[in-house]
């Protein structure tokens, strides 16, 4: 038996493929390096300063801030009859994050639509008790708002 296990230890080495070097995958292996710049080029005047770079870098969080504000304040359009009716009269309602206000939904929607609310009005649907099968449970409340647009404006749910 001591000698099958032999061979089987052999079978199993010729079988395994060659082991890469340690980081052969990672992005920096592949990318070339950059080369130092001398001292001169670094002082010249055409190059932006440390000030208009942290003013892009804030400019550029600042927008991603308010597009993650807004995908997190508007959850998604509830679609019902009823909101299809309010639809025909440009009234659109929306699914909206429990802790959202009048003021971050109508920066939500000028953000993600480019329409400007006239009016917004909030509901919340409070949770209730259902029963299923003997066993009581409860059906999870949430929080939804109503988006009064101008007559030109229109939003449109596929």
């Amino acid at each position: 038996m001591a000698f099958l296990d032999i061979l089987r230890s052999r079978k199993r080495e010729e079988g395994k493929p060659e082991r890469l070097q340690k980081g052969a995958f990672s992005p920096k292996a592949n990318r070339p390096r950059a080369e130092k710049r001398p001292a001169s080029a670094k002082a010249s005047p055409s190059i932006e300063t440390s000030a208009d770079r942290s003013a892009d870098k804030k400019e550029k969080i600042l927008k991603t801030q308010q597009s993650l504000l807004a995908a997190e304040i508007l959850l998604r359009p509830h679609i019902t009859e009823q909101s299809n009716f309010l639809a025909q009269k440009n009234i659109y309602t929306f699914r909206v994050k429990p802790s959202a206000n009048k003021i971050l939904i109508k920066k939500a929607i000028k953000e993600m639509y480019g329409f400007e609310p006239l009016k917004i009005s909030i509901i919340n649907a409070p949770a209730k008790k259902r029963k299923v099968g003997g066993k009581t449970g409860i059906k999870s409340g949430f929080k939804k708002a109503n988006i009064y647009l101008k007559e030109g404006d229109k939003i449109e749910f596929i």
